[in-house]
């Protein structure tokens, strides 16, 4: 008996080893031509600032640049089962936020219909190694369309995606329409999406059809001259500002500093690229603004002066700027996670209002 479970056990290993050997491993950064979407520059990984930024932001912003948020891969692939293996950075979730949306991945399918649908997937979360098997039967022959998102607060490397080597796959290239590009803060990072595909910029890509270029970096957006030299550098269709939540009294930011950091990134923005529009965004609230008044006077002053400094530019003369309102926004009483950070309900709701706001400026141009 013993000796029949012996050789029962390694033929069991024997299979999974041959079933194993099945799959063909596809590496992004292998390829000759770039394949990354969502990010201003070439050949950095799968990081959101190039390598000589170290030296030049603070150190807190440089190491929420190697977080992978907003960056996505696009592929086709006849495969009934994909495989995505990769290794996270050492923050896997945050008690707000779950190892889904931290680390995690998202897979979407363009339809018969030209519509993204979301396509569940099996994952495993260990220290070493992050794996996500996506089921996707029925595929036609030449296959499906494609977009993996990457995770939102976590850095990665080695991804490989695995399909059976008797399936089709390829990369597609990056798209090289100029991209909207937002420097913002956690929200505009991705907090508290339960999942990559929920964050609202991700969302607006699919909906607009246009490349992002996500530059939010958590507790860290506040309109920096030395990191508004990399968002002009991009040659962007739009660029937003939504950088409001991360510039609070808390951190001594009075009503000088505040309008002189907004007029300043206006500035630095339309004199490197003037015909390029500029859509400055207000603080979206706090769910317990109704009942904490130095919570609701934090983001209604906040308001009030970037009103105060659109007005300003725009009597000025300064073209192509718009403001994105917080009534626009609506956020409701149940959208956050915390009273801050929404939930993918807000989230969804920041992309609503987004949408229809980038819609239009976009249709200007």
């Amino acid at each position: 008996m013993k000796k029949f479970l012996t050789v029962v056990f390694s033929f069991i290993i024997m299979h999974a080893s041959v079933k194993a050997q099945e799959l063909a491993w596809y590496d992004p950064l292998s390829e000759d031509f770039g394949v990354v979407e969502g990010q201003g520059w070439q050949n950095i990984a799968f990081n959101r600032l190039p390598d000589t930024a170290k030296e030049v932001v603070r150190e807190p912003v440089w190491g929420l640049s190697r977080n992978a948020a907003g960056l996505l891969l696009r592929f086709t692939t006849g495969a009934n089962e994909i495989k995505v293996e990769f290794t996270p950075g050492p923050r896997l979730s945050m008690p707000h936020m779950p190892s889904t949306g931290v680390s995690g991945l998202d897979l979407y399918a363009r339809d018969g219909a030209g519509a993204w649908m979301w396509v569940r997937g099996k994952y495993h979360f260990g220290k070493d190694k992050v794996s996500y098997s996506f089921i996707t039967p029925d595929n036609p022959a030449g296959g499906k369309e494609y977009l993996l998102y990457l995770p939102l607060y976590n850095s990665l490397s080695d991804l490989k995606i695995g399909v059976e080597e008797s399936k089709d796959f390829g990369f597609m290239p990056k798209r090289e329409a100029p991209p909207i590009v937002v420097y913002g803060t956690s929200i505009a990072q991705g907090a508290c999406a339960s999942r990559p595909g929920m964050a609202w910029t991700n969302i607006v890509g699919r909906a607009l059809e246009v490349p992002m270029v996500n530059l939010a970096f958590s507790g860290n957006g506040r309109l920096e001259p030395e990191v508004l030299d990399y968002v002009k550098a991009i040659d962007a269709s739009v660029f937003v500002l939504d950088c409001l939540p991360n510039l609070g009294p808390w951190g001594g930011y009075t009503e000088k500093v505040v309008k002189d950091k907004i007029l300043q990134s206006v500035k630095m923005l339309k004199t490197a690229h003037p015909a390029t529009p500029v859509l400055l965004v207000e603080h979206a609230g706090y769910s317990d603004g109704w009942i904490d008044a130095d919570r609701k006077s934090a983001y209604t002053n906040l308001n009030k002066w970037t009103e105060s400094c659109f007005q300003e530019l725009k009597e000025a003369g300064v073209q192509g700027l718009f403001l994105l309102s917080h009534g626009e926004i609506g956020m409701g009483n149940d959208d956050f996670v915390d009273g801050t950070h929404p939930t993918d309900l807000g989230m969804q709701r920041y992309a609503d209002a987004y949408i229809k706001k980038l819609s239009e400026i976009l249709k200007e141009q």
